[in-house]
């Protein structure tokens, strides 16, 4: 009886000693198991921080457990799977760590951000349009979904839906879309230009300008607008208003600038008007018009100014015509003077690169074994074309 006595006291001993002694073990094995955890998460780390995507995928697919304290680990490891263009790999990834419980919103939503990216990327605008959309819908305050479906209309063309964004940049983000907003207006002028729709254009650049006095395209597209009235006065002030704005434009619209001048009968005013531009902005094209029109009343005064302005800018396309005037204008070659044209094909070389790598596109004027853009091997080749080999 007394040993009974002893030993149903020794059994509630016996049950906490072997309580204790479990949950000893227990603390061990998880102590283990989040040294072991920590080592991994650390050494995937390192891998990404010295850009070794691959050990680092290696390591981290090894750590299953996506926790709000190891979820930016994850995202990053969606992500390298984008940029190495592993679409299927980055969304699955990405939906996985959406469904993980105890996410804050804050990790959720830039999940989703992520996963959004991964569908733009593989071009599955619908469905990064939608995760986009809804992130607005639940906090507008976030400029990135803004952006990105931004990018997602003009893409699609979807100018209005466009316009849209980039208001609500401006709110979100204080960006200044003025120019941008002008831009989406002159693509819907253009829309409906080609569709036959003269009012909705106009008014579509009515609201360029208000959101971007300065748009040089919004006068291109007024002064078509004109020579479909033949209206050729007007016509060709936007076209000059174009070009005052962006010189460049003068590369590309140059002849039916010309046309409407012409119709117009502003030739003289327009030569005036080209003399002062081409002191600002030398273009080629506007150089090489004025040596034309110098041309029909007198070859060797286009020389002379064709001369003037190649010595202070050699260009091929300048070159071309000096040698044209030379042999079809009756201009002796004497007086153009052999050396000032080797001067000018001099001028013309210098500083062209010679050799380029296959690779990477680094060139220069030496060649390279060993190319010190991309640190290849034999991959640097002579250039070749016009002013190659």
């Amino acid at each position: 009886m007394a040993e009974l006595v002893v030993l149903f006291t020794l059994l509630p001993i016996a049950a906490a000693s072997g309580w204790y002694l479990a949950r000893i073990q227990s603390a061990r094995r998880n102590r283990k198991r989040a040294s072991a955890f920590s080592s991994n998460y650390f050494r995937g780390l390192n891998y990404l921080l010295n850009e070794q995507p691959d050990k680092a995928i290696e390591v981290f697919l090894k750590l299953v457990e996506v926790t709000p304290d190891t979820v930016e680990t994850h995202l990053a490891l969606g992500s390298l799977f984008r940029r190495r263009g592993e679409m299927d790999k980055a969304i699955r990834f990405h939906k996985h760590i959406i469904t993980r419980p105890g996410l804050t919103d804050e990790q959720r939503a830039q999940a989703l951000m992520e996963l959004g990216e991964d569908y733009m990327q593989a071009g599955l605008l619908d469905r990064a349009e939608y995760l986009f959309s809804d992130l607005l819908d639940h906090d507008d305050s976030h400029v990135r979904p803004v952006r990105q479906l931004l990018d997602i209309y003009q893409q699609e063309k979807d100018w209005e839906k466009a316009i849209a964004q980039a208001r609500r940049l401006q709110q979100v983000d204080g960006e200044k879309s003025t120019a941008l907003i002008a831009s989406f207006h002159c693509e819907l002028a253009r829309q409906a230009l080609d569709q036959g729709d003269i009012e909705g254009a106009r008014r579509s650049l009515r609201q360029a300008r208000r959101y971007d006095p300065a748009n040089a395209r919004a006068h291109l597209i007024q002064a078509e607008l004109a020579t479909r009235d033949g209206e050729w006065v007007d016509a060709a002030d936007h076209f000059r208003q174009a070009c005052e704005i962006d010189p460049d434009c003068l590369s590309f619209a140059f002849d039916t600038m010309v046309d409407a001048h012409r119709r117009a009968g502003l030739m003289v005013e327009f030569e005036a008007w080209l003399e002062k531009l081409i002191d600002r902005s030398p273009m080629t094209t506007g150089i090489l018009a004025l040596a034309r029109m110098k041309a029909e009343r007198d070859p060797h005064q286009a020389v002379d100014f064709l001369l003037t302005h190649l010595s202070r800018r050699p260009t091929v396309r300048g070159l071309d015509y000096l040698i044209e005037l030379v042999y079809r204008q009756g201009v002796s070659l004497d007086e153009v003077g052999p050396e000032l044209i080797q001067d000018i094909l001099q001028r013309l070389l210098e500083g062209q690169p010679r050799y380029r790598c296959e690779h990477c596109g680094f060139s220069g004027s030496s060649w390279h074994w060993l190319c010190p853009g991309c640190r290849r091997w034999n991959t640097t080749r002579a250039i070749t074309g016009v002013l190659g080999e």
